[in-house]
Formats: C-alpha cells, structure tokens, sequence
C-alpha cells in the first residue's frame, strides 16, 4: 500500500515507505501492554472489525493501537484520492505495477507431518490460483532497473470453510515480499513517518530518516537494492507471522516460495533498456516453459528457549533457518501461458489481495497483520468505489 513522493529528500528510496505500508507497523510492545487473560478485544470505530489478541501464542497489542490504525487508514485513503480523483483508474497504493498475473495450480504434499496438516494443506489437495508479481513501489512506471522489494501474492480458490472475512467465501490469499524481515516495528512511529511525509513543511519532511533508526534502515536498504532478472526466478518471504492450526493444537508459522531450481537471477545490462523488463521476462519464460516453486512454512517451537524468543509482534527479526527450519508443504506449477493481455490485466487489477481472506487455521498474527486487516479492506473499496466496478470473487475458471 502508501509511499509518498519523497526520493528528493529521503536518503533512502521512498519505496521503504511503500514497503512499511505493505505490511504496516511494528516492534516489540512490552509485557505490561497485554490486555486481559488470553485473548481480548477492541472495536475498531466506523469498521465492523473485531481484532483479537492471542496472549498464548505469543501477541500483544500496542499503546494507542486503535487510535494509529485509524489515523494512518485516513491518511492514505486522502493521498489515493488526492492521487487517482482526476486521474482515472485509481491503482493499488502501494505494489500498482504488476509484471504478471497468471492461473497456476497449487498441489499439496502428498504425504505431510501432522504438525503440518492444518487448513488448506490437506495432504494432496489441489487448488487454482491467480498469482501477481509486481513492484512494490506507489509508482506505476517506476522502471524496472530500479532496486526494489517485489512482491508476489497468491489467491487459492475452492477453499471449504468459513472465512474470516465476509467478502470472499472461497479463497486463501498469501501475501509475500522479496526478504525475510521488515525494517520498522511501532505503529505510533511510522503514523509519525506517515504524518511527516504527507507534510508540506520541509523540516517534518527531513526528519524520516530518525523514524527508521540504524536496524530499520540497513534493513530497508537491503530490501531496497533488490536487483532481479525474473519473478518467476526470485525467492519470497511473508515476513510476518501467521497461525498454523487452531484450538489447543495452533502455532505460529512463516511461509516462503522459491524457484524449484536454481536459475540465475542477476539482470543483464542489456535488459535495462526496457523499463517494463520483468513483465518481458516472464512472457519469454512461460512462452515455452512452466514455472515452478516450492511453498515452505517454518512454525515456531515455544518448547525451546531458540523458538520461545522468536517474536510475534517484532517483525524486523527474522526466523533464522537455523533456528526454524523450512519444511516444503506444496509445490506451485505456473503452467506455459500467455497472460498478457489487456482483459487478463483487467480482470486482476480487480482482485482484492489480504492476508484476512484466510481460513481460521491461518489467521494473521501480530500488530502488522491488525492494521492489515483495517487498512486493506479500506483501501480495496475505495479503489473499487473510485472506478466504479464491483468486487469479483475469482473461481479459477476464468477465460482470456
């Protein structure tokens, strides 16, 4: 979702921005936060949302949560309008340029531990999905050349069971980026970045680099100087926590894509002289081959001091590997296809991505997740409302 146009004064590329409203919010808040036993909630004012805080697996809110998830989801839907009013179609805040949006199949493991068998990975259960990469940057014709954070999203579609939000009946969304961690964590500060970069007073404006402190902005620049050859080619991780299973038997999970095989991802020069490279790259790709990527979750063990540390609320810490490993659940085949065309890119530009339209066995955890929740949603019928097309609820079955 969000940037602002900041290249001009911000020492680091305004996609940060970009990418902290992708995810929205975040680090540690304190023990003394925690609010009732195991679970309590707020309602969140003018939003028919009900967010609820699992003490047990590890959440807690934040001071004045409430309060910044509102502000910061009034700020962005004026700088949309602001944005899109006289320029018609209103695109995605944040991740508007899409490289492709292409129908793949999502085949679960045939056999799977039992830790692992929870929601949708049911043991050789297989799914369609419509699959977007893009840019995270707010700017459409951004080139590609550029250092960025990609994103790919994926909507599984025939998902049985009751959802958790009420828009879409049959779907499973994951959302991921091209690194394992984020790079701010309070959501006090970043409506403070927020607020500083919509100002028009130069000094707020000179003042975000203090938002980000050293942490959040070597991670930002490792984020940031993402430098790619294919999509189809690049690794992707959620980078913030979900729950895996539900009742007494729920842990926390991450999940990550990569490439089944090794391929070189390093750009070429030559590639450089076409802005839209990525987008040409997967044609020439999926013109003659399919794509494939294994689906990995790494769940945190609370049973050892390594996994009792691995924090919920704190996304600029990364699950190391070493301390919670990948196991592969599915593997995604992106059959040969041609995707680009302008009804295909119609279509998707109408899809609604968010980590909310899940299962109750993979419910969004953590303060980024609790902002998600409010500001996507918001963000997604703004745009749909400004263009004046209904919502689609996609079934796989579509043809272009």
């Amino acid at each position: 979702m969000h940037s602002f146009p900041i290249r001009s004064i911000f020492p680091v590329p305004a996609v940060f921005l970009s990418l902290l409203m992708l995810l929205t919010a975040c680090g540690a808040p304190s023990e003394s936060s925690l609010v009732g036993t195991v679970r309590s909630n707020i309602q969140l004012a003018q939003y028919d949302s009900s967010i609820e805080y699992d003490a047990e697996i590890g959440e807690s809110p934040w001071p004045d949560e409430e309060a910044a998830t509102l502000a910061i989801k009034e700020i962005i839907e004026q700088t949309v309008r602001s944005r899109y009013m006289s320029n018609l179609p209103a695109l995605r805040h944040v991740h508007p340029k899409a490289h492709g949006c292409v129908l793949a199949d999502f085949r679960v493991n045939e056999t799977l531990q039992d830790e692992h068998q929870h929601g949708v990975f049911q043991a050789n259960a297989l799914y369609k999905a419509w699959i977007r990469f893009s840019n995270s940057d707010s700017d459409p014709f951004r080139e590609d050349k550029e250092g960025d954070g990609r994103g790919m999203s994926i909507k599984l579609m025939g998902i049985p069971g009751e959802k958790l939000l009420p828009d879409e009946r049959s779907t499973q969304d994951f959302l991921m980026i091209s690194h394992p961690a984020f790079f701010i964590n309070d959501p006090q500060k970043y409506l403070g970045l927020v607020q500083s970069l919509s100002s028009s007073n130069l000094l707020s404006q000179l003042s975000v680099p203090l938002s980000l402190g050293i942490e959040g902005s070597i991670i930002a620049a490792k984020i940031n100087s993402k430098k790619i050859a294919n999509p189809l080619y690049t690794r992707y991780w959620s980078a913030v926590p979900y729950q895996l299973g539900s009742g007494s038997y729920r842990r926390a999970m991450k999940y990550s894509v990569r490439p089944c095989n090794q391929l070189d991802n390093t750009p070429q020069e030559i590639q450089f002289k076409d802005p839209n490279y990525l987008r040409a790259a997967m044609k020439q790709h999926l013109s003659t081959n399919d794509a494939c990527f294994e689906f990995l979750i790494q769940t945190r063990d609370t049973g050892t001091a390594a996994g009792a540390a691995l924090s919920i609320e704190r996304v600029t810490n990364e699950w190391k590997e070493s301390e919670a490993p990948f196991f592969q659940v599915a593997t995604i085949i992106i059959p040969q296809q041609e995707f680009d065309n302008p009804e295909q890119h119609k279509f998707c530009e109408n899809l609604s991505y968010t980590p909310w339209h899940a299962v109750l066995e993979h419910r969004p955890l953590g303060g980024v997740n609790r902002i998600r929740k409010v500001v996507y949603s918001s963000l997604a019928n703004l745009r749909h409302s400004m263009n004046a097309v209904q919502p689609i609820e996609p079934t796989g079955n579509e043809n272009f």
